[in-house]
C-alpha cells in the first residue's frame, strides 16, 4: 500500500479512492496494522466514512474523494459539475436555485461542512474556499445523525499551508459570464506557529436563460495557531452575498419539453437576495502517541431578506395558458453544532483497537416571514410577456421548524489479522418544533430519541485487494412535510441499506477501484392523506437497490483518467395513492456513466494538458406520477491548460461540445434545461 499512497499523494487521491494514513503502511506480512494516531495533526483524506481517515480497503462502505487537483483539472464551474466524476449521484436544483444533490436515489437535502452538519434550506458553497468533496454513500446516521438514507456530501474546506503559496485566476465566457478568484497561505510573521490563509471571489454572470442573472461576491479567512507538534486551532469565517434572479425553471408537462431552452416564464422582479455568514473552530490535542482530543464547532446565520418567485399551478399547463402564482416572503436560517471527540488505539489480546467516542450538540432553524401569494397570474405559452407585480397579495403569515439535538455516537474499528471489523451506532434526542400561522394549534413539538447503527465486516484477501458487507441504520426528522391528521409532527422516516462490495488497488499502485451492490429501503415515508391533501400520513416505503462500478488511475505520470458506472433502480412501493405504486422516483435515471480523462505532454509541448470528459445520463421520470420521461443525454465537455513562464497558465473549457439539449428535475417536479454549447477561458497565475 505503501507505493498506492505515493500515487495518492501525486493524484491528490482521486473521485473514487481514499488514502492510507503515512504512518500506518500495510506491508505483505503486517495485514492487522490500523492507523495510528501519532500522526501529525491535520485531515487524512477520507475521513468522512469513518472520521478516523481509516484506509478504505479497510473501510465497509462506498466513499469517493474529489480532490483540488480534480476540481483543477476539469475547471468546473460550480458544486454541481464538481461531482459528476461520482457515480449513483445525480445534480438536482435547491429551492432557490442553488445546486443540490441526490444519492442513490435519494435527496442530499442537508450536507455537511468539514464534518458538521450544514441546515437544509440556504447555505451557498463555493468552491473556491473548497479543497475537497467527499461523498459517503449509504445511511450516515451513525455518525451525523438526521439525514436520508442515500448518503451524505462533506465539503472540506482549505487550510492553511506551512509554505507560502498564492494564486489568481480571472475566467470569462458565454452569457456574459465573469469570475475572478485569490487564494493566498502560508505563515505569519517568523516561525510556524501561527498560519493563514484567505480566499476572495467574485461572479458576475448572466444566463443561457431569459431574464436569468448571478452576482455573488465570497470572502473567507482562515486562521491556524500551532503552540507545538501536538497542538493546533483553527478558526475559519466565510461571508457570501448573493442577488440573483429566481429561475423556477420548466413546468412538470411534456410539453414544455418543446419550448426553446431560454424560455423562461418567471418576471424580472422575482429575485432571490442572500446575506450569509459561518464561521468554524476546530482544536485538535494529541494527548498521548495513541489518543487523540478534538473539540469543534461551527455556526451559520444565512438571512434572506428578499425573495420573490413564482410556483406554477395544478396542472402547470391549461392549453395555451401557463398557470402561476406568486410568492413572497423573507427567510432566516440558523445552524450550530458543537462536537467533542476522543480518538484512541489499544489492543485487546490478538484485537487492536481503533475507537471514537463522540458527543454533539446541534441547533438548527428556519423561518419562512411575512408570506404573501398572489393567486392566478396566468402567462401565454407560447409568447410570455411578463405581467409584472400583482396589484394585490393575500397575507400567508409565518412558518417556523427548529430542531434541537443532543447524541452520542461510538465507534469501533477493529483489527485481527486480515479481518476488520466496524461498529458503531449514535443515540440521539431530537426536540422538533413547528410553527404555521394558519394552524389550529401553530406551535406543535415532538421529541424523538432514535437509535441508528452501523455495522460492516472487509476481509483483506491481498494487501491490494478487499471484500466488504455492511448494513446501516439512517432517520430524518420531516417537520416540513406536514402534519398527520391528529394535528402532530410526523415520526422520523427511517432507512436501512445491505451492500456489498470489493475495493482493489492495481497497477502496482497506480489504479485503485470498487464495485458495489446496494438495497436500499426507506420506511415511515411521508405521502399525501388520502382524505385531506392538507394533511399527510407515513405510509410510504421507497426502494433503490443497484450496482455502481468507479475506477480512479494513473498509469503513467502524464495520463489521469477517472471513470463511474451506475445502475439504480428507485421505486415506490407503498403509497396512499396505489397508482404511484411500482413507479419510478423522479429524476433518477436507471444508468448513468461518466468518464473524465487528460494528458499532460512533455518536449515540445511541455506545459500543455488536454483533458476531456463524458457524461452520460439515461431516461429519468419527470414526475412521481411518471407522466413523461426526461430524455436520455450523452454530454461531452473538452479542455485545455497551458502553463507558461513565472507561473502563468491559460485554460479554455469548451463544454457540452456537441450542444445536446438536456434536462434535469428539481423540487416540485420543475423541470431544469442545461446550457447548451458553452466557453470559458481562465488566465491564472500562481507564485
Amino acid at each position: 500500500m505503501g507505493r498506492f499512497q505515493g500515487l495518492a499523494c501525486a493524484l491528490g487521491v482521486f473521485a473514487m479512492g481514499g488514502v492510507q494514513a503515512a504512518d500506518a503502511p500495510m506491508e505483505a506480512t503486517e495485514l492487522d496494522a490500523i492507523t495510528v494516531y501519532g500522526r501529525v495533526l491535520g485531515r487524512i483524506p477520507g475521513e468522512t466514512a469513518t472520521k478516523t481517515g481509516a484506509p478504505v480497503l479497510e473501510t465497509p462502505f462506498a466513499v469517493n474523494i474529489v480532490p483540488r487537483e480534480l476540481l483543477d483539472l476539469r475547471n468546473v464551474a460550480n458544486i454541481g459539475a464538481a461531482v459528476e466524476t461520482v457515480g449513483g449521484v445525480q445534480r438536482t436544483i435547491g429551492f432557490s436555485g442553488n445546486q443540490r444533490f441526490r444519492i442513490r436515489g435519494f435527496p442530499a437535502i442537508s450536507t455537511l461542512r468539514d464534518g458538521m452538519r450544514q441546515s437544509v434550506s440556504q447555505p451557498e458553497i463555493d468552491l473556491q474556499g473548497i479543497d475537497s468533496i467527499e461523498v459517503l454513500k449509504g445511511p450516515a446516521s451513525a455518525l451525523y445523525g438526521r439525514f436520508e438514507p442515500g448518503g451524505v456530501i462533506n465539503f472540506v474546506s482549505k487550510r492553511p499551508q506551512e509554505s507560502f503559496a498564492s494564486e489568481a485566476t480571472l475566467t470569462a465566457g458565454s452569457d456574459d459570464y465573469a469570475r475572478a478568484g485569490f487564494d493566498v497561505t502560508g505563515p505569519l510573521g517568523g516561525g510556524d506557529a501561527w498560519l493563514g490563509r484567505l480566499n476572495l471571489a467574485h461572479e458576475d454572470a448572466g444566463s443561457f436563460r431569459d431574464l436569468v442573472d448571478n452576482r455573488q461576491s465570497y470572502v473567507a479567512p482562515a486562521l491556524e495557531w500551532r503552540p507545538d507538534a501536538d497542538t493546533s486551532l483553527l478558526l475559519r469565517l466565510e461571508y457570501l452575498r448573493r442577488d440573483a434572479a429566481f429561475d423556477r425553471g420548466l413546468g412538470n408537462h411534456p410539453r414544455f419539453l418543446e419550448v426553446p431552452l431560454s424560455r423562461n416564464y418567471g418576471e424580472p422582479f422575482q429575485r432571490v437576495v442572500k446575506r450569509q455568514h459561518t464561521a468554524g473552530i476546530e482544536f485538535n490535542r494529541m494527548l498521548s502517541r495513541d489518543w487523540r482530543l478534538r473539540v469543534a464547532g461551527y455556526w451559520s446565520d444565512v438571512e434572506v431578506p428578499e425573495e420573490q418567485f413564482f410556483n406554477y399551478g395544478f396542472p402547470a399547463l391549461d392549453g395555451d395558458t401557463v398557470n402561476r402564482n406568486f410568492v413572497s416572503y423573507r427567510e432566516r436560517q440558523k445552524d450550530l453544532t458543537l462536537q467533542g471527540e476522543l480518538y484512541g488505539r489499544f489492543a485487546t489480546g490478538a484485537v487492536r483497537h481503533q475507537l471514537l467516542v463522540g458527543v454533539e450538540h446541534g441547533s438548527d432553524r428556519l423561518a419562512y416571514l411575512d408570506g404573501r401569494i398572489a393567486y392566478g397570474q396566468p402567462i401565454d405559452f407560447d409568447a410570455p410577456v411578463p405581467s409584472g407585480p400583482p396589484e394585490a397579495w393575500e397575507d400567508t403569515g409565518d412558518s417556523r421548524y427548529e430542531y434541537e439535538t443532543t447524541a452520542l455516537y461510538l465507534q469501533d474499528e477493529m483489527a485481527l489479522g486480515r479481518w476488520r471489523l466496524l461498529l458503531g451506532g449514535r443515540a440521539e434526542r431530537t426536540d422538533t418544533l413547528s410553527f404555521y400561522t394558519g394552524g389550529i394549534d401553530p406551535a406543535v413539538t415532538r421529541r424523538d430519541s432514535p437509535f441508528s447503527p452501523r455495522a460492516g465486516l472487509s476481509f483483506l484477501a491481498t494487501p491490494d485487494l478487499s471484500f466488504y458487507a455492511s448494513w446501516a441504520r439512517s432517520f430524518r426528522n420531516e417537520a416540513d412535510a406536514g402534519q398527520l391528521q391528529q394535528g402532530v409532527i410526523t415520526r422520523p422516516t427511517r432507512g436501512d441499506q445491505i451492500e456489498v462490495g470489493v475495493k482493489s488497488i492495481l497497477l502496482d499502485g497506480r489504479a485503485e477501484a470498487t464495485l458495489a451492490l446496494f438495497d436500499l429501503r426507506k420506511t415511515d415515508a411521508v405521502v399525501a392523506d388520502p382524505v385531506d391533501w392538507n394533511l399527510v400520513v407515513q405510509a410510504g416505503e421507497l426502494q433503490s437497490k443497484g450496482i455502481e462500478a468507479e475506477l480512479s488511475m494513473r498509469p503513467v505520470d502524464a495520463w489521469t483518467l477517472v471513470a463511474a458506472y451506475a445502475h439504480i433502480d428507485a421505486t415506490i412501493r407503498e403509497d396512499t395513492n396505489e397508482f404511484l405504486v411500482g413507479n419510478r422516483l423522479a429524476g433518477i435515471p436507471r444508468t448513468q456513466a461518466s468518464l473524465w480523462t487528460s494528458w499532460a505532454f512533455e518536449g515540445a509541448l511541455h506545459g500543455l494538458t488536454v483533458g476531456g470528459g463524458v457524461f452520460h445520463s439515461g431516461r429519468q421520470a419527470a414526475t412521481t406520477a411518471n407522466s413523461f420521461d426526461l430524455p436520455a443525454y450523452t454530454r461531452i465537455d473538452l479542455n485545455a491548460r497551458y502553463a507558461f513562464a513565472d507561473g502563468y497558465a491559460v485554460l479554455l473549457n469548451l463544454d457540452n461540445v456537441t450542444d445536446t439539449r438536456h434536462y434535469i428535475t428539481g423540487g416540485f417536479s420543475q423541470i431544469y434545461p442545461q446550457a447548451p454549447r458553452s466557453v470559458r477561458v481562465s488566465l491564472s497565475r500562481r507564485w
